[in-house]
């Protein structure tokens, strides 16, 4: 009888306990705070939150800034995450020179803060292979003479809805300092986040190519660009462009094929640096990479593509790319590559170029080109050679069809690509369109209209802090200004 009481209230007390965590905690700090963490007696420090938070508790940060390095002491869970909050969005900026957070522990959220290094010599975010799990989201990172945010072996990160800017090391005239930098990751996304002013690479993946190595990233809906300095920052002179590529891939070839997916991002300003061969994507090692509508600008290269023993297999789709000197470069016999459903427009000088290569791994169809002679490379007949008046506005770098134009229904049949860049569905009459867009049997006023409101570099938001912002309006178009406030 007493053994089954005792029975009675283990289980009881295991009821209670779950029942507590499931009303989780809201703990709350503010500058100055000298309480316990109610909204009514809140925390000082940041740290203090963190340190009282369960599996499932919230702390809530009070605008501000607070000087203090964060840390994660305990794992939350994939039903009850830790999460760290802004109050007001980005109005909490937590600042100290080098490292302001390190994870290293799993299924933690962060949303809305502003973490700035001050240009110390350590990564703003570190986190570890422990870190899994982990959520920025509405982030803003800045000023590291290392890496902005420096990701061990940990699996399923997602950044998000963020602004990762100004990672600058002057050391020896230029030195890596990279906006995302990863090691052995898996399922890591980074999701509507605009990375810019490094001089690394705005995304790098695993220099070190390390143990086990490294697959399923995805970039969508990005945007990564440099531009010349518009004042004198951290070692830089004004005016320099000091960083290499928008993407850059490294991959073992001691494991498996690494996977990337690169969608609806935009890079630009890749070129006229302190380096040659400047390119927005340098795709190369052992990766098999999938890059589909995006846009390149105002570069030296757009795609850089490497082969080797072995190197990467890249598949770009429904691209469109203008103002560069090179499109595509191939080098090394590069083993795949494939171009299908490509719009190359007005400024580029030349839409190949081959490298110590043969051109056996290419595959180009339904690649339409603005000029008037066609490369060898895209020789096969689904590809084609237009005018201007193929477009809607070619001068404003509107790249849709317009009525009549020689590209639609000119294309063959690739049955991978079932949607254009807009996402429109492929094909709409008789056949395939030639390019990165499938005409639509409408008004031109709507596809001028459907075009225009459908690229994800149409007037993008003020971004940036320090000295400088760039307001980005219609494709390509970037006015830079110095900046007033820490935030317009």
């Amino acid at each position: 009888m007493l053994e089954r009481v005792f029975v009675w209230l283990f289980a009881v007390g295991l009821c209670a306990t779950a029942s507590d965590r499931a009303e989780a905690t809201e703990w709350f700090v503010a500058r100055g705070g000298v309480g316990t963490g109610t909204v009514s007696s809140p925390f000082g420090r940041i740290q203090d939150g963190i340190n009282a938070a369960q599996p499932g508790d919230t702390v809530t940060v009070a605008s501000g800034t607070y000087a203090e390095k964060l840390q994660t002491v305990r794992n939350g869970s994939s039903s009850l995450p830790i999460r760290l909050r802004a109050a007001t969005s980005r109005g909490t900026i937590v600042t100290v020179p080098g490292r302001v957070v390190t994870v290293s522990h799993g299924f933690f959220t962060v949303e809305g803060l502003v973490f700035d290094g001050q240009y110390g010599a350590d990564d703003t975010i570190r986190v570890t292979s422990a870190g899994s799990n982990l959520v920025l989201r509405d982030v803003e990172v800045r000023r590291s003479t290392k890496d902005l945010i420096d990701i061990g072996a940990a699996q399923h990160v997602l950044i998000e809805g963020s602004l990762i800017h100004h990672a600058l090391n002057a050391a020896g005239g230029r030195t890596d300092a990279h906006g995302i930098v990863a090691a052995a990751v898996h399922d890591l996304v980074v999701r509507d986040t605009e990375i810019h002013t490094f001089s690394g690479d705005g995304v790098q993946i695993d220099p070190g190519r390390s143990t086990p190595g490294w697959s399923g990233v995805t970039l969508d809906g990005d945007r990564i660009w440099l531009a010349p300095l518009p004042a004198a920052e951290n070692g830089f002179a004004a005016g320099t462009v000091t960083g290499e590529n928008a993407v850059d891939t490294k991959a073992s070839a001691s494991y498996p094929r690494a996977t990337m997916v690169i969608r609806n991002t935009i890079a630009s300003g890749f070129r006229d640096g302190l380096i040659s061969n400047m390119a927005a994507f340098n795709l190369k090692e052992n990766v098999d990479v999938t890059v589909d509508r995006v846009t390149v600008y105002d570069s030296e290269i757009a795609f850089r593509t490497r082969g080797g023993m072995p190197g990467a297999w890249v598949t770009a789709q429904n691209a469109v790319v203008y103002n560069v000197t090179t499109a595509f470069r191939y080098e090394d016999n590069i083993e795949r590559l494939r171009i299908w459903n490509a719009t190359v427009g007005a400024g580029v000088t030349r839409v190949f170029q081959a490298f110590s290569s043969n051109r056996n791994g290419l595959d180009v169809r339904n690649v339409l080109i603005l000029g008037t002679s066609r490369p060898v490379e895209a020789n096969d007949k689904s590809n084609r050679i237009v005018s201007a008046d193929a477009f809607v506005n070619a001068s404003a770098n509107n790249y849709a069809l317009v009525p009549g134009s020689a590209a639609v229904d000119a294309g063959s049949t690739i049955p991978t690509v079932t949607a254009d860049r807009i996402g429109v569905s492929r094909p709409q009459g008789r056949a395939y369109d030639v390019g990165a867009y499938e005409y639509q049997r409408i008004t031109a006023g709507q596809i001028a209209s459907q075009a225009w409101h459908a690229h994800a570099d149409s007037f993008h938001r003020v971004s940036g802090t320090g000295s400088a912002a760039c307001i980005s309006g219609p494709i390509g178009n970037r006015s830079c200004r110095p900046r007033r406030t820490a935030r317009e």
